[in-house]
């Protein structure tokens, strides 16, 4: 019987070696990839931070939500979307490369902005997207 027992602490010391080591290779591919989150409210919310060679964005989402924002800290000041490179456009919440290119194909075709409401008129950028932008752009 005793065997038996300590059969069992050992499968049990086993998985827990096993749970161990997985944890530690999910941590390794988290620093290595520059990832470091923290929690930022017992909600369920959590705050991540990603950091390539050219910038810094930190992403905020909540569990079960499928959206996610993203400020950049390069955005210390509003962009004006009139005259903004795509490297500045590709900085905004939820505009990608994609995005900025279209952005700035819309103001070149079509006209400049009047209004920041105007943005909406590029494809792909609808009142949710607007709505992350706004406190980021102007059109001085």
């Amino acid at each position: 019987m005793s065997e038996s027992k300590s059969n069992t602490v050992v499968e049990k010391l086993i998985l827990f070696a096993v749970f161990l080591v997985f944890a530690g290779i999910v941590v390794a591919f988290a620093f290595k990839w520059n990832y470091v989150g923290e929690d930022t409210s017992s909600q369920g919310a959590v705050s991540l931070q990603y950091t390539t060679s050219s910038k810094t964005a930190t992403v905020n989402a909540e569990y079960g939500n499928e959206t996610a924002s993203k400020v950049t800290s390069s955005v210390t000041q509003k962009i004006n979307i009139n005259t903004a490179t795509i490297e500045e456009l590709d900085g905004l919440p939820n505009i990608g490369s994609a995005k900025a290119k279209a952005i700035i194909e819309y103001r070149e075709s079509v006209s400049e902005f009047n209004k920041i409401e105007d943005i909406m008129n590029v494809s792909g950028i609808g009142e949710k997207t607007f709505e992350k932008l706004k406190d980021y752009i102007t059109v001085e």
